[in-house]
């Protein structure tokens, strides 16, 4: 983010939390008493008179304009409600939504907004996000019965003040369940060896990788990752951290992820790649686009390959392995991170929208079998066919990847929307037997080995009052740094004790006091 528009953001929640004081959503409700007029409660179209709402959500850079996506159009036909579209990809998402809570610029839908769990709790305490729980009532039938069938759900998306103010989506997927690098297999079989078990295994591969070119592309790639974070997540469990945002439980006690001994052996190790070219020297400043067009002069990297790489085949695959789980020398147990199914803060309804019920029908759909289908699969004949054994295949355009061809109509593909992606869903895959080959790589290969780093949690509003005074500069500061002991700016082991100490300084004991407390009332509801 540009300084010109932090001085913006921050003059705009400055004012806004002047305005915000003494505001509260006691007197909201979530639906009136009588059926609003041009509203039907049941069948469809949801409204008998067009409507148009504003709808702001995160894009992702492979899906076209959103008004352009079978997805909404079909929607349009089916209910008689349109949309003017307020999106943006990645950091420019995130600061557009700040804003616009920030300057009360509220769209009437949030939808693939990735609301986090404190944005949930404060935005909807403060009146801006109505509560839904009247709403899913009456008008979410599709929804109620996915919570009736999930007894963990509500209580994971009901905030401490006993609202509901976002809905999420739930992924059962296999694939889903823990993330996932992948290895260069033609390279891997052209040097002649096996996955690496160790980190330092791990290291020789790509040391051969770059001294050798097994692929012939000319500048090799070994390792590489869209973000810092993703190699977090890919890596860091290797040498003994499982982490989510830095927070992590062992034994029932709370720690704080970056200051540990394994965390500073993980970046001892990366500092050694990096030096030595086999990490990507641009990671810390590519696009996506520029990430995913290194293709295959990358050894290991952290996207699918399909996308990575790029093939019109789906089989070319299988060429490409899931990179195991991993010992080191801070860590012999093999781990990986275990994901939860349900996915909060995927759509919220804003006090700015005039249509609530209406709106919420709109999203109820899309927990359906047939909603699902329309936002992860798109449009029939067009980006799926189903085939003789009732088993939907993914179409591709000439020139384009399965995946390219699906995202241009489902929005499910590439944002995070409101589905019901069920283990069902996924059995109906037919046509690519690739896929399921894939599941059972990741069934057996990470699955076992994988565990959840903190439960899903919400914090009081004076925790979360804790948090917001001090996650933003430990983030900041704390990503500051890691970048310079990478990039070997700043020395490991010079300069860690003061790295500790600044962190203790800017309130991590407090960061794991609130996140402890949070923990504890959750275990106790188990």
């Amino acid at each position: 983010m540009k300084l010109k528009n932090r001085l913006l953001l921050a003059m705009v929640l400055l004012i806004s939390a002047i305005v915000f004081v003494g505001c509260s959503n006691d007197d909201e409700t979530s639906s009136t008493e009588e059926t609003p007029d041009n509203f039907n409660e049941s069948g469809y179209p949801i409204v008998d008179e067009s409507i148009t709402l504003e709808l702001m959500g995160k894009s992702s850079p492979i899906q076209p304009e959103w008004g352009e996506m079978g997805f909404y159009q079909e929607m349009e036909e089916k209910t008689n409600i349109q949309f003017d579209f307020r999106t943006a990809a990645a950091d420019d998402f995130t600061q557009n939504k700040q804003l616009a809570f920030a300057s009360l610029d509220l769209p009437d839908l949030f939808y693939g907004a990735e609301l986090t769990a404190s944005e949930e709790s404060d935005y909807g305490s403060q009146g801006l996000l109505i509560p839904l729980e009247d709403l899913i009532d009456k008008y979410a039938p599709n929804f109620k019965k996915i919570m009736e069938e999930n007894p963990n759900l509500e209580a994971s998306i009901t905030t401490p003040d006993g609202h509901i103010y976002a809905l999420p989506g739930i992924d059962k997927s296999i694939t889903s369940k823990t993330p996932i690098m992948w290895m260069n297999g033609p390279w891997l079989e052209e040097l002649g060896v096996d996955k690496p078990e160790t980190m330092d295994e791990f290291y020789e591969i790509l040391k051969r990788f770059k001294e050798e070119d097994p692929g012939n592309v000319g500048e090799v790639i070994p390792l590489t990752a869209n973000s810092p974070a993703d190699l977090r997540v890919g890596l860091l469990p290797n040498f003994g951290i499982v982490q989510d945002d830095g927070i992590y439980e062992e034994d029932g006690v709370v720690k704080y992820a970056w200051v540990q001994d394994e965390y500073k052996e993980y970046l001892k190790f990366l500092n050694r790649l990096y030096e030595e070219q086999l990490l990507d020297n641009e990671m810390f400043s590519h696009t996506w686009e520029q990430f995913v067009a290194k293709g295959n002069r990358t050894g290991i990297f952290s996207t699918w390959p399909i996308v990575q790489v790029g093939f019109e085949d789906p089989a070319e695959a299988l060429n490409y392995p899931v990179l195991p789980p991993m010992t080191s020398v801070t860590n012999d147990e093999k781990l990986a991170i275990l994901m939860s199914e349900i996915r909060r803060g995927r759509a919220a309804i804003t006090k700015e929208n005039e249509h609530p019920e209406a709106t919420m029908r709109w999203i109820d759909h899309a927990y359906s079998e047939e909603g699902t289908i329309l936002s992860r699969l798109g449009i029939e004949g067009e980006t799926y066919e189903w085939n003789e054994d009732d088993q939907w295949v993914l179409l591709a355009e000439e020139g384009l990847s399965t995946t390219e061809t699906n995202a241009k109509h489902a929005p499910g593909v590439g944002t995070n929307v409101p589905m019901n992606l069920t283990e069902e869903f996924f059995e109906k895959e037919g046509g690519n037997p690739t896929i399921l080959e894939i599941y059972k790589w990741v069934s057996e290969e990470l699955v076992p080995y994988a565990k959840s780093p903190y439960p899903q949690v919400y914090f009081t509003e004076e925790e979360q009052n804790e948090i917001n005074i001090n996650k933003p500069d430990i983030d900041s500061y704390f990503e500051q740094m890691e970048a310079k002991f990478i990039t070997g700016a700043e020395d490991i082991d010079a300069k860690w004790d003061e790295y500790v100490s600044t962190l203790e300084k800017q309130g991590i004991d407090k960061l794991v006091e609130v996140h402890q407390s949070a923990y504890d009332r959750w275990a106790e509801s188990q």
